[in-house]
């Protein structure tokens, strides 16, 4: 793979990238327009799907990174200020991580449920919403 389509391949999984985690994406379409996206962009400069991929994940987990440097960060600042115990904190941490890897999964409970039943669930978004977004002041609806 020559150097300048990998440049442009990274340039644009950075950009695209943020523009999708910087705004509210829909619950039920993050894979398959992260798959859409991936095979995409593979096939246009010829790359192979894995290392396109590769490109996505380290930027997934850059910003997952930057968020939980930025979390530990304000909860330390309220162990200073006193809101909360080092221990309290400490608990905080461990529960969130547990509900981050029960949603995780549970998504893939349901991909699989979904794949056992021969259900393509991209079709029944139309029928079922697409999940929770939150508006401008940080409040969640249900999309219809």
């Amino acid at each position: 793979m020559n150097k300048k389509a990998l440049t442009t391949i990274i340039v644009l999984g950075v950009i695209i990238s943020i523009g999708y985690f910087a705004t509210p994406a829909k619950a039920n379409n993050f894979n398959s327009g992260r798959d859409t996206l991936i095979t995409r962009i593979s096939q246009r400069f010829n790359l192979n799907k894995s290392d396109v991929e590769a490109v996505f994940d380290a930027i997934h987990d850059e910003h997952q990174s930057e968020m939980n440097a930025k979390r530990e960060e304000r909860l330390s600042q309220a162990v200073t200020d006193g809101v909360i115990t080092q221990t309290q904190k400490d608990a905080l941490i461990a529960k969130m991580q547990e509900n981050h890897d029960n949603r995780i999964q549970y998504r893939e409970d349901m991909d699989k449920w979904f794949t056992d039943q021969g259900i393509d669930k991209s079709k029944l978004k139309n029928y079922l919403g697409v999940g929770v977004r939150r508006n401008g002041m940080g409040m969640m609806k249900f999309i219809k």
